[in-house]
């Protein structure tokens, strides 16, 4: 069996980079000393030297064939252990980073070329990111090459927000290639930007940090004033994540200046919201709130879904921390149906769990399952890292209350397959595992 792990293939300074990990795992070699048996006429079952030899050509045609099948298989990146700041396991946190969404200039464009583009837009307006996604592919193999860069950085939107991380990144990775061929900055600082909010939801936060500061400084150099609130805002979501509370907070309010100055709403809203939980982790609850509320407000003025869905998580959120369960379930609720509105389907896992962490809190373990495991299901689906170990520690902690068999008679009614529920309880008996495990401390 062969074990292929790649990642993406990434835009930077360095220009294309692409790191292979290859390991080539012998498993029930038996057929194979058959094999090489009938081949030499005289060997034994065992490891002979000329069947070790046949075998070790064997693994390196098989190894060979693997690296073909490398290009057409896209795995998920692995993440870097990370020494941040220690995270909560009673909720599931979700900054709004927010999607350079660079559209470029076509009004040149061919009419072929704009009767696919203008109705892809118009698809992703209204949330439908499957028939943007056909329609803008539609428009890609008509257009000059360079309207390919905002053509592939919308693409990459589309699939972000349905929920397909890798593809995203692969289509901002093309659009960053491109761009430097083209000379297109501010498509090549956007692509940038959107790697590392991606990358950040992949752990990969080394990776992250930097593509957020390369489009940092080419958004200053090219005076675009949006993408660099926009910047300042991502890099600070990376910071709170990494417990520099202080260097967070100032990143967000200088987005939140530059974007009131310039008038940019949605990006007020991001601002607002991600400053108010830098506020919440630093214990200032009622200023959080404030920031919450007032991002949330602008959201519903100029209609602005996600602001609206992650405003009013960040209320629930802060209601959980006074002990308001109640008023925090209304507010997870609330977060959810607005995530579902627009088919984010990260936003969707954060309700969902949030809900589920609620209502466990709550004591309501029987209605917590659900929302647990499909939270659980989309995050994993995903691949994003954060969440998963919050939405497991909730399914644990209704595993002990109600005994296993509810659990798994909860999780077949909530229409998890049988092979699902096998691996689910053992994910949930592994967290267990690691609780109990002594500490350095103990």
């Amino acid at each position: 069996m062969v074990v292929l792990t790649s990642l993406p293939v990434g835009c930077g300074a360095g220009g294309t980079s692409l790191r292979v990990s290859i390991r080539v795992l012998l498993v029930d070699a038996a057929p194979h000393l058959a094999i090489l048996t009938w081949l030499s006429g005289d060997v034994q079952p065992g490891f002979d030297p000329v069947a070790l030899f046949l075998l070790g050509i064997v693994v390196g045609v098989v190894a060979a064939l693997g690296i073909a099948v490398l290009r057409r298989r896209r795995k998920i990146p692995r993440a870097k252990k990370s020494s941040g700041a220690k995270v909560r396991q009673d909720v599931i946190r979700r900054d709004l980073n927010r999607m350079a969404e660079y559209a470029g200039e076509f009004s040149g464009s061919e009419p072929a070329v704009s009767q696919s583009f203008e109705p892809g837009l118009a698809a992703m307006r209204t949330y439908q990111w499957d028939e943007a996604i056909e329609l803008l592919h539609e428009a890609k193999v008509r257009v000059a090459r360079a309207q390919l860069v905002p053509l592939l950085v919308q693409v990459g939107v589309c699939h972000f927000m349905r929920g397909s991380l890798v593809d995203a990144l692969e289509e901002f990775g093309e659009a960053c290639r491109l761009s430097e061929s083209e000379g297109d900055k501010e498509g090549k600082a956007s692509a940038l930007a959107n790697m590392g909010v991606v990358r950040h939801e992949f752990g990969q936060h080394d990776n992250a940090l930097e593509d957020l500061n390369q489009a940092l400084a080419i958004a200053r150099e090219s005076d675009k004033q949006r993408l660099v609130a926009l910047c300042l805002g991502n890099i600070g979501t990376f910071q709170r994540y990494r417990g520099q509370l202080d260097d967070a907070l100032k990143s967000h309010e200088r987005a939140l200046d530059l974007s009131r100055r310039i008038g940019d709403e949605p990006g007020v809203v991001s601002a607002l919201v991600n400053a108010a939980s830098v506020r919440r982790d630093k214990g200032q609850l009622a200023a959080a709130r404030e920031y919450y509320e007032e991002a949330v407000e602008i959201a519903v003025k100029i209609g602005d879904n996600l602001g609206f869905a992650v405003g009013l998580g960040g209320i629930g959120g802060v209601y959980l921390d006074k002990g308001e369960l109640d008023k925090a379930l209304k507010s997870h609720e609330e977060s959810l149906d607005g995530a579902r509105r627009i088919d984010f389907r990260l936003g969707v896992a954060t309700g969902l769990g949030n809900t589920g962490l609620t209502l466990e809190k709550k004591g309501a373990h029987e209605q917590a399952v659900p929302s647990l495991a499909e939270a659980l299901a989309i995050l994993l689906s995903v691949g994003v890292r954060h969440g998963r170990n919050q939405a497991l520690l909730g399914l644990l902690r209704c595993d002990e209350a109600l005994g296993r068999d509810r659990l798994q008679e909860l999780l077949k009614q909530a229409s998890v397959s049988d092979e699902g529920v096998v691996d689910l309880v053992d994910r949930i008996d592994q967290v267990r595992q690691r609780r109990n495990e002594p500490t350095a401390q103990d």
